[in-house]
């Protein structure tokens, strides 16, 4: 045993395999939320960092794992990070080490103190051995993600930044389900404002909900452009294209009449007709008056007078109700369904 490098067993389950070579099962450290890091194999994935939870989705027998931001598929074993493997590499230096300080106690005769005495009577010499100082094991740097969601295919529960599309665990398309998790946190902040209101006043509550249609205006913008960006990079559109299309368009798709004539001229995708005439027309009034709110400190402007065609007095603070940001939500939901649809053959329900 003793003039193994590596004693086998312990915490790590080592095993010797080949007359020089051991197998090591090292324990990837979770974070608070008992979620552990994940990180896309492809170099052009960006961002390709994610966290899954332990325990929940494929649990046994998962041949395949995949990149929730470009579907990269591969082994399980290839999504760790950089800094699991410099973490797990660290630990099999310190085996090493101590395995080194073990042969070499044993060769030269030193007892499990460190000391070895030689001689006897009047002369004897007594050697002792002082393994290196330990470096501290520093456990993976793991970055902060805090868009939760749980696959309701295989109920992976995971965390992405922004809005990812596919299930790490089964593949499966839950871009829908994404955006209802992003649609919920707006949700929650309005079921909040009649507290807040009693807590905080009146404008606290104001500004709380200036603060969600400003959230709704750029979900429903964000959905489009990375609908947008899904449909030009299967069309094999080249980076550069794709980032020429959406320097063209600027900011247009914050406004959902701009946004149907690109997405119709463009795509040949009726973007607002699971809207009736009269919805559609009043998710355009609600969209418009996070003019005022962005660019005005929530004061009527002529600008905002013009785009809207309202009789609203200049120089007025805007007025935006709950309902009409919840009416805003579920109308874009239904866009959000009906394009998916139609540009990818999605058929999920948020």
């Amino acid at each position: 045993m003793g003039n193994k490098l590596f004693q086998e067993g312990g915490p790590h389950d080592i095993k010797q395999i080949g007359p020089d070579e051991y197998t090591f099962n090292v324990a990837l450290p979770k974070d608070s939320d008992g979620l552990v890091a994940r990180e896309c194999p492809a170099e052009s994935c960006s961002p390709g960092y994610f966290k899954v939870k332990p325990g929940t989705g494929i649990t046994n027998g998962q041949e395949y794992a995949f990149c929730p931001y470009c579907r990269f598929k591969g082994d399980p074993r290839e999504f760790t990070t950089k800094e699991q493997v410099r973490y797990a590499k660290d630990i099999l230096e310190r085996e090493a080490l101590e395995g080194v300080d073990r042969i070499f106690k044993d060769a030269l005769g030193f007892d499990s103190s460190g000391k070895k005495i030689m001689g006897g009577g009047f002369f004897s010499i007594e050697m002792s051995f002082k393994a290196p100082h330990k470096r501290p094991l520093m456990r993976p740097f793991e970055e902060e993600v805090r868009r939760d969601v749980i696959c309701p295919n295989c109920g992976l529960d995971h965390s992405v930044y922004g809005l990812a599309t596919w299930c790490a665990d089964c593949g499966e398309d839950i871009f829908l389900v994404h955006i209802q998790a992003e649609l919920n946190v707006v949700r929650t902040m309005l079921s909040d404002i009649e507290r807040r209101r009693e807590s905080f006043g009146h404008r606290v509550a104001a500004k709380d909900i200036e603060n969600c249609i400003e959230d709704t205006v750029s979900i429903f913008e964000a959905v489009l452009r990375a609908e947008v960006r899904r449909h030009l990079l299967e069309s094999k559109k080249s980076t550069e294209e794709i980032e020429q299309f959406f320097k063209k368009i600027r900011n247009a798709f914050q406004n959902p009449r701009r946004a149907e004539e690109i997405f119709t001229k463009e795509f040949d995708v009726p973007l607002l007709s699971s809207l009736s005439e009269t919805e559609a027309d009043l998710l355009i009034r609600i969209f418009e008056k996070r003019h005022p709110i962005a660019h005005n400190l929530g004061v009527v402007d002529k600008k905002y007078i013009e785009r809207a065609r309202t009789d609203e007095m200049e120089g007025k603070e805007i007025l935006v109700e709950s309902d009409e940001i919840e009416s805003a939500i579920g109308l874009s939901i239904r866009i959000f369904q009906d394009i998916h649809s139609r540009m990818f053959g999605g058929n999920k329900n948020l």
